[in-house]
């Protein structure tokens, strides 16, 4: 299976409109887009893991091109138990 997958990031550029009023532009665009070979389970897997690597970094995230492939990641994290999910969050770390 070939999985093709987009990273958002924020564009963080200052504008100045023409009042003369700026402001900070952040909305997020395309800034990589890679292609993932392999089942649907392990692309699912490593989305996952890339897509919680970001979950403290404001506006950039990762998002599956086909929006049907998008459905059913959803549908297959939501399947999943709450064990896995949050191994799958804290991996090895310690929560207090």
């Amino acid at each position: 299976m070939k999985a093709i997958i987009e990273y958002w990031n924020p564009k963080n550029e200052t504008v100045t409109t023409e009042t003369g009023f700026r402001y900070l532009d952040t909305k997020s665009v395309i800034t990589d887009v890679q292609t993932w070979y392999g089942i649907k389970e392990e692309i699912f897997k490593k989305f996952d893991k890339q897509k919680n690597s970001l979950r403290y970094c404001n506006g950039s995230y990762y998002m599956f091109e086909d929006k049907q492939l998008a459905v059913e990641y959803r549908e297959w994290y939501n399947s999943l138990d709450e064990a896995t999910k949050f191994n799958m969050f804290y991996g090895n770390g310690v929560v207090d």
